[in-house]
C-alpha cells in the first residue's frame, strides 16, 4: 500500500506512514458511522480490540489470520430506541473567523449552564 502514497516522503517514513494510515483509518470510520446514521442505522465504536487477548478472540470468532492486524470494530444494527436530543450552539458561537482568542472559549459556568447544571 505504501507504494501508492501520492506523498513520496510518507512512503519511506515509517513514522509518518503509521501517523497518515492511521489518520485515514479513522476519518474512514467515522464516515461509516455517519453512513449507517444516514441509512437509519445505529452504530457503536468497539474500543478494546487493540488489547492483544481482546484481538485474539475476536480473530478466532471471525476467522482472520493472525497475521493481519485488527484497528477497530463497529457494530451496526436498527436502534432499539430514539436517540436523545442533543444540546448544540448556534454556528455563530462555534465558528471564528481569522482568529480563536481566549475570549472565543466558554467558563466553566457558562458550559454549566449549557448542560442545565
Amino acid at each position: 500500500m505504501r507504494q501508492w502514497s501520492p506523498v513520496p516522503h510518507v512512503r519511506t517514513d515509517e513514522k509518518k506512514w503509521v501517523t497518515v494510515f492511521t489518520s485515514s483509518l479513522a476519518i474512514a470510520f467515522q464516515y461509516m458511522a455517519l453512513a449507517a446514521t444516514s441509512l437509519g442505522l445505529g452504530s457503536q465504536w468497539v474500543s478494546s480490540v487493540n488489547i492483544p487477548s481482546v484481538s485474539d478472540q475476536i480473530k478466532k470468532m471471525l476467522g482472520i489470520p493472525k497475521e493481519m492486524e485488527i484497528y477497530d470494530m463497529m457494530a451496526l444494527g436498527y436502534p432499539g430506541m430514539e436517540p436523545i436530543e442533543k444540546k448544540v450552539r448556534s454556528r455563530d458561537e462555534i465558528i471564528h473567523y481569522d482568529d480563536c482568542g481566549e475570549t472565543d472559549f466558554r467558563t466553566n459556568e457558562e458550559i454549566k449552564a449549557f448542560f442545565g447544571q
